[in-house]
């Protein structure tokens, strides 16, 4: 029965998209022309011809051909490929009106409606109360310490990349996931979960990841027949109950007057959710900030990979911007506030995301009606891809496109360039972070984790080519990127030297550092203290831990003894106070979310503190 009605919603389906191809050729305006694009069969189009792999690649070589804007039919629906941010501005911005409306996902259908997807919502009034409550958190964020959060994670981050190199992809998502987890709830545990929760929604919404995303009419096979919808169901039932928990962890802690900096403990500090017509309730707020965790956990881990990749192609600019840093951060890792003076750094961070796009099709956007641009039509219910691959390979804009050259951002004869370079280049108004009012709203904490990442590694260590025994050199791909909406590089094998034994110290002493910090923000917030100046955090900590603990960790000075314990740092889903969460407590299916007290937790509870949040 079930296969009859899919087969039936299927035969309907087509017959639709077949009425609808012959209205849209109908109700072209007199004057103007349909936009020029590869002509394909009926109703599929050319989607034969695009390839599972690098299919930006194919959308830019049409570019090439039919010119800046071009249009074309895949399985019934209608899309505009834009390669030229002139155009991109002068529809996406201009035109915002009538292009800020986001297309229906197949695999996630309802993306346009539910509050849960902010970055995915339609142009509707629950994304603009959305947007507003993003744009506050996050001009709120300056006003707060939330800027020491990169610079642990990154010392954090260094140490480790230095010791397990080929683990690379594994430390710059700890680096990026535990950011931005505490940016958004305080604290670093829930960035495993969010990160395996993060991932699966990148495959629900990526044409290459899920199949109905690309064959449409398969949004109409019952859930009971669809395995795509069952996992995405899994994921979200998963993502809502981190949420909820995560939000619980932060109101208990801003009730103890223990809360870090957050999102969401300013949403709750701020008593924003008293103004729901304004802001919405702290339901609401819990998926905001999770989709804005979500969005930086997805992204920024690109362009670090990037670098790393382009560093070892391009030595001489890893020569140059260790120079630069050399000369204005007296042997110190750079920090935030030494932005103004290292214009390369900002530079090389912005040549990286031109050279290797993190989004290289770029979000879509939808017009809600019909248009008409350059005597060419535009139909409502077009789906709109900015071209991230082919804007940054415009040859007026970016010349010798294919090649990484952060110098094109600094120096004045390129087009690029401009001045002051106290302020100049940063990422503000970059295509990479969308157009109109779809522009990406956590600009400012891509621009510091880049900037403090990239410009770590730079000062900490030299990145360069592995050999082989017999002296030949590891091959390092050029452009090998993962298909899905959001591209990272496909993995490559390098080494990490010290610059100087001093900076290896520098390093070590670093991670130490961020280390102890955490592990007394941990027990401050178990314990339940007013939150006091941090010198006299340090003196309250050391003086009420059990002494068994405070000689363990003076005691661990092996390196490979203080990475294993720092590592079990990453067991992020604490489902009970008084010890840290193992994975058993996923596997046994412990979904209680936020636990206060110890009675309800006694039965499966050893003694190791952590908070009380299950993420």
């Amino acid at each position: 029965m079930a296969v009859g009605v899919a087969i039936l919603g299927f035969i309907l389906f087509c017959a639709w998209r077949l009425y609808s191809a012959i209205q849209l050729k109908k109700r072209i305006p007199a004057g103007a022309k349909p936009l020029p694009g590869p002509k394909g069969l009926p109703f599929i189009g050319r989607v034969h011809d695009v390839p599972a792999e690098a299919a930006w690649m194919k959308f830019h070589e049409w570019g090439k051909q039919y010119g800046p804007i071009y249009g074309q039919e895949m399985f019934g629906s209608y899309h505009v490929w834009i390669s030229s941010e002139q155009v991109a501005h002068d529809l996406l911005g201009r035109r915002n009106v009538i292009y800020s409306d986001r297309p229906m996902i197949p695999n996630l259908p309802d993306n346009r409606t539910s509050g849960d997807y902010l970055a995915l919502l339609g142009r509707t009034e629950t994304w603009k109360r959305q947007r507003k409550l993003c744009h506050h958190l996050m001009n709120q964020s300056d006003k707060q310490e939330l800027h020491a959060y990169p610079s642990r994670e990154r010392d954090r981050f260094l140490w480790l990349l230095y010791q397990k190199p080929a683990e690379y992809r594994e430390y710059i998502e700890q680096f990026t996931s535990r950011t931005v987890s505490r940016l958004s709830w305080g604290t670093a545990h829930p960035a495993r979960v969010l990160r395996k929760t993060t991932f699966g929604l990148l495959e629900t919404i990526s044409p290459a990841g899920a199949l109905p995303n690309v064959i449409s009419f398969l949004m109409h096979v019952p859930a009971a027949l669809s395995p795509w919808k069952k996992k995405e169901a899994e994921r979200h039932d998963i993502e809502s109950k981190q949420f909820t928990s995560n939000v619980n962890f932060v109101k208990d802690q801003v009730e103890k007057g223990t809360a870090a900096p957050s999102f969401i403990s300013t949403f709750i500090n701020e008593g924003l959710g008293n103004e729901k017509g304004k802001w919405g309730d702290l339901a609401e707020a819990q998926n905001v900030v999770g989709l804005m965790a979500i969005a930086g956990a997805l992204t920024i881990g690109s362009p670090i990979q990037s670098f790393l990749l382009a560093m070892l192609h391009y030595p001489e600019w890893q020569a140059r911007l260790q120079r630069e840093i050399d000369e204005n951060c007296e042997g110190r890792c750079p920090q935030w506030s030494d932005r103004e003076k290292l214009p390369l750094l900002r530079a090389v961070v912005k040549e990286v995301i031109r050279w290797r796009p993190p989004v290289p099709t770029g979000i879509p956007h939808a017009v809600e009606k019909d248009d008409v641009y350059n005597g060419y039509f535009i139909p409502a219910g077009a789906t709109i891809h900015a071209l991230e691959w082919g804007i940054t390979r415009d040859e007026s804009v970016y010349p010798d496109a294919e090649t990484f050259n952060p110098g094109r951002w600094v120096q004045p004869e390129y087009p690029t360039y401009k001045e002051p370079l106290t302020r100049f280049p940063n990422l503000d108004g970059f295509s990479q972070f969308g157009f109109g009012r779809r522009t990406c709203q956590g600009v400012p904490i891509v621009d510091q984790d880049l900037f403090l990442s990239m410009g770590g590694m730079a000062w900490a260590f030299n990145i360069r080519k592995k050999f082989n025994a017999d002296g030949t050199e590891v091959p390092v791909h050029w452009n090998d990127y993962t298909p899905l909406l959001i591209a990272k590089p496909a993995f490559f094998d390098f080494d990490v030297v010290a610059r100087t034994p001093e900076k290896a110290d520098l390093m070590k002493a670093m991670f130490d550092a961020a280390k102890e910090e955490e592990e007394n923000e941990e027990l401050m917030m178990k314990m339940g203290m007013p939150d006091i100046d941090t010198r006299e955090k340090k003196k309250a900590a050391m003086s009420v831990k059990p002494p068994s603990v405070t000689l363990n960790l003076r005691q661990r000075k092996e390196d490979g003894e203080r990475e294993k314990q720092y590592r079990e740092h990453e067991r992020d889903i604490p489902g009970c106070p008084g010890r840290w969460a193992t994975e058993s407590d996923v596997d046994s299916g412990n979904e209680k979310g936020y636990v206060d007290g110890e009675d309800s937790a006694s039965a499966s509870c050893s003694g190791r503190s952590s908070p009380t949040m299950l993420s």
